[in-house]
């Protein structure tokens, strides 16, 4: 009764099962993420697209059995072993999609996928309806199930694998798990038809409702568009989820940022200088790079409050600000420590190439005027290592007031006992 194989159906089956294997790992993976509606939608959706590319193959497979008859099908049996592929494949995505699974669940999810597939095969041989009865080699139908609960068990665990990778390896490893997920979905197909053979001389039942020429690749063809749909979806999430995740992380980076910015000035804050002062001192070479902290506080800043109204001051803050840039070198940083003082990180404090720097500074009490009000300064400086070995005694060092004409000298200067607390009298 049967012929050689076509080899363009044999090639197409397996076509189908790698874009099926494809999706089916994709959907498997999303699920996991997927909460609610959106899971149920990303569940039912991939129940379908998964159960019909399997049954699909199965179809083109016994196409690709060439008959001494026109071949045909029940249309109520063909019909049940795709609602079967389907429900074998929604409930092994079900339960592979949990974000926890024990070995039980594991095994209950492979065996109902392998089940549904054994079923389907099955069913679909029974759906020629011959005149004549099948005969079943057992050592074939064995090994056809199987191969059937260890490509399940294979596909089930790659899913539950793939959820814990990123980056585009993932489709690389998708395409690879999918090509040999084929191979063994298709190694299933072919021992199964060696499993159940039709004796010679039988033929279809003449009510089969379902020709062979519906059944080949034109079915192919159907599925292959069904799976491109898939796919393209599949990109288009993707490449969502990957817009998502990198506007979720830019968010994140400005939040973080703007935890060490000063909205008003666009300077570090105190926690921005706080942190600059930790990196520093968190070098392995820090004490021999010596840097010295100079503090700056608007000693009218009260009056000025007073005088200017909220649109006013902050625009004589900013103007401030741009003013003290102006006066320090490149590589000082600068950060707003409070509503009217700043802090200098003063690298290399004794390099001379600071010396125009401190001058200018010593002069600040009549560089800057917001509107006609001059702007009177205090000042403080420490330096690092001499007056403290922690940002927070350089910090309260620094803001011991000091004549403005005192900035940049750093000779004779030493730690403060009262600074240090008595338990730090040792640190």
């Amino acid at each position: 009764m049967m012929a050689e194989y076509d080899p363009s159906l044999v090639a197409a089956s397996y076509v189908v099962a790698v874009l099926a294997a494809y999706t089916a790992l994709y959907f498997g993976t999303r699920l996991n993420s997927a909460k609610g509606a959106e899971r149920r939608r990303w569940l039912v959706t991939g129940a379908l697209i998964m159960g019909s590319g399997v049954w699909t193959m199965h179809f083109v497979g016994m196409r690709a059995m060439p008959m001494d008859v026109a071949m045909s099908f029940d249309s109520t049996m063909t019909l049940i072993s795709w609602l079967a592929a389907i429900s074998a494949s929604g409930v092994a995505l079900h339960i592979i999609g949990r974000q926890d699974i024990s070995g039980g669940l594991f095994a209950g999810a492979t065996l109902a996928m392998s089940g549904g597939i054994v079923i389907m095969h099955y069913l679909g041989m029974y759906a020629l309806r011959m005149s004549e009865d099948p005969v079943f080699n057992m050592g074939f139908f064995a090994l056809s199930i199987a191969i059937a609960v260890g490509a399940s068990g294979a596909a089930l665990a790659i899913c539950r694998k793939l959820q814990n990778m990123t980056g585009r390896t993932v489709i690389v490893t998708q395409f690879a798990a999918a090509l040999v997920m084929a191979a063994a979905i298709c190694g299933m197909h072919y021992t199964g038809m060696m499993a159940m053979m039709f004796p010679a001389g039988a033929v279809p039942a003449a009510d089969n409702g379902l020709t062979g020429e519906w059944i080949g690749i034109p079915l192919a063809v159907a599925c292959v568009a069904l799976l491109a749909v898939a796919l393209a979806v599949t990109i288009m999430d993707v490449r969502a989820r990957r817009r998502f995740e990198e506007r979720k992380a830019e968010q994140n980076e400005w939040v973080e940022k703007m935890a060490f910015v000063d909205l008003a000035t666009g300077l570090p804050n105190r926690s921005g200088l706080e942190q600059k002062l930790l990196d520093i001192l968190a070098r392995q070479n820090a004490c021999e790079n010596p840097f010295a902290l100079i503090y700056l506080d608007i000693a009218n800043f009260r009056e000025l409050s007073d005088k200017l109204d909220a649109v006013k001051m902050k625009g004589a803050i900013r103007d401030v600000t741009d003013a003290l840039k102006e006066n320090l070198t490149e590589n000082v940083f600068l950060a707003r420590y409070s509503a009217s003082s700043f802090f200098a990180v003063v690298p290399d404090p004794d390099n001379t190439d600071h010396a125009f720097m401190y001058k200018r500074l010593r002069q600040l009490d009549t560089a800057i005027q917001s509107g006609e009000t001059a702007v009177t300064w205090r000042a403080g400086q420490s330096v690092y290592p001499v007056t403290g070995n922690s940002s927070r005694k350089l910090i309260r060092a620094a803001m011991i007031p000091r004549d403005l004409n005192q900035i940049g000298h750093f000779s004779g200067m030493k730690a403060d006992p009262e600074l240090v607390l008595p338990s730090q009298i040792n640190s």
